[in-house]
């Protein structure tokens, strides 16, 4: 298996949606119970529009809403999420600066506009507007939540975002979903019994969420606790049998067992769950790939981008292997540069750009590659191996000796390291 990852995804603006009280009369934020006005009921068929993928009707409802009051401030936070859904960030940015300039000290919408920013990966912009909103309302949930997610997700900062979700839970100890992300962000520092708490914790407060139990097998895997995984996940699939991540993982367990077998049976369960889920056929092409089914990882590749055509993943794994081949050399440049341009901080990516060069023979863009690939952190001492490699082929013996020898300095079982000690060997002995 050349290279796997996992994919996240981004939470709506939209509150109504997440359990945020609103309302279209008075000051922002204070509700006065009385009649659903005929704005409010053309609002809520926007949200049911929403929550259905109609795009084209919620509009019209949130525009009729915005129409019959034009201060509300939820239908504005609808045509945003609208026009997000539809690829129009403009229309979108538009939106929620009308409401902040309708309501400048609504908690909602500040935090509305820094969950823009951070699906925009604008994060240093979205940390200031949630921040914003938490000082309007230090009481207010949904921000300190939102901030937690922008600093395990978009920063990289898990500390900060566990001071984040433990502000929430101060506030509420019974926000399960809240245990989960404190959860996550525990088991990035590397806190792995801390993490299985409030992983335990989300699922007794929401037993019927399968993303705690998730949560938990993927825990237990990455402890080797391969019975216990399969237990937790059993509990995922038991609330939810079309929960698709969890037969992946299920399947990632057999495979790390040795079974490939049950492996594939399992990333092909997930297809039958939901047949264009790429994930799936990236497990697929991969597990064929390691077993030296080259005909069969291409189909699941090909299948992969077919349905999702940012599968990053897939293009690089495509890429690598036919450059191996040295076959069809120019598909293997252009699904290279396709996963580099849509991941470009993924040193594998780039170094799987670098191989395809040297394959066309294009030595010196291989080493341009290749050099830069080994700024990216984490370096990689295969992507170091590769560039010595190819310093080699150019002749260049001092270069190619610095990069063998940091990539042996680096690790010492990386795939191809019994070739890169006899590379160096042989150059010492030149040198």
């Amino acid at each position: 298996m050349r290279y796997i990852g996992i994919m996240c995804g981004v939470t709506l603006l939209l509150y109504a949606a997440s359990g945020v009280a609103l309302t279209f009369a008075g000051p922002v934020g204070v509700v006065t119970p009385k009649p659903a006005s005929s704005a409010e009921t053309a609002y809520r068929r926007g949200v049911e529009s929403l929550t259905k993928g109609e795009l084209r009707e919620a509009e019209a409802a949130f525009k009729e809403a915005a129409q019959l009051q034009p201060k509300a401030i939820p239908p504005l936070l609808g045509l945003a999420d609208v026009a997000l859904k539809q690829g129009n960030t403009k229309q979108a940015e538009t939106y929620l600066q009308q409401a902040l300039n309708t309501a400048p000290q609504s908690v909602e919408v500040h935090t509305a506009w820094g969950r823009y920013l951070f699906t925009q990966k604008r994060f240093s912009d979205a940390e200031a507007a949630l921040q914003k909103a938490i000082a309007l309302n230090p009481q207010a949930i949904a921000p300190h939540v939102t901030l937690g997610d922008l600093y395990l997700s978009g920063l990289r900062k898990p500390k900060e975002a566990i001071d984040a979700y433990r502000a929430v839970l101060a506030l509420n100890p019974s926000h399960a979903s809240t245990h989960y992300a404190l959860g996550s962000a525990l088991a990035a520092t590397g806190d792995t019994e801390a993490a299985q708490a409030e992983f335990m914790e989300a699922s007794r407060l929401a037993p019927d969420n399968p993303l705690p139990f998730q949560a938990l097998g993927q825990l237990y895997v990455s402890r080797q606790e391969y019975d216990k995984g399969l237990d937790a996940l059993a509990n995922a699939l038991k609330v939810q049998p079309q929960f698709v991540q969890a037969y992946l993982t299920r399947g990632d367990i057999f495979l790390f067992q040795g079974q490939g077998d049950k492996a594939l049976a399992e990333y092909n369960e997930a297809l039958r769950v939901a047949p264009k889920f790429a994930l799936a056929y990236v497990k697929i092409g991969a597990l064929h790939e390691s077993n030296k089914q080259g005909e069969e990882a291409e189909k699941a590749y090909l299948a992969a981008i077919e349905v999702d055509s940012k599968q990053s993943i897939a293009y690089n794994n495509l890429a690598w292997m036919v450059a191996e081949r040295r076959t069809r050399l120019g598909e293997a440049l252009t699904w290279a540069k396709k996963a580099v341009e849509l991941e470009p901080k993924i040193p594998h990516f780039q170094d799987t750009l670098g191989w395809v060069h040297r394959a066309r023979g294009e030595l010196d863009k291989a080493a341009t590659v290749l050099q830069k690939a080994t700024t990216v952190e984490p370096q990689q001492a295969v992507v170091w191996y590769h560039l010595g490699v190819v310093q080699a082929e150019r002749k260049k013996t001092k270069e190619a000796v610095a990069a063998l020898k940091q990539a042996l300095k680096l690790q010492q079982d990386f795939l191809g390291v019994d070739d890169a000690r006899k590379r160096l060997a042989e150059l010492e002995k030149k040198s």
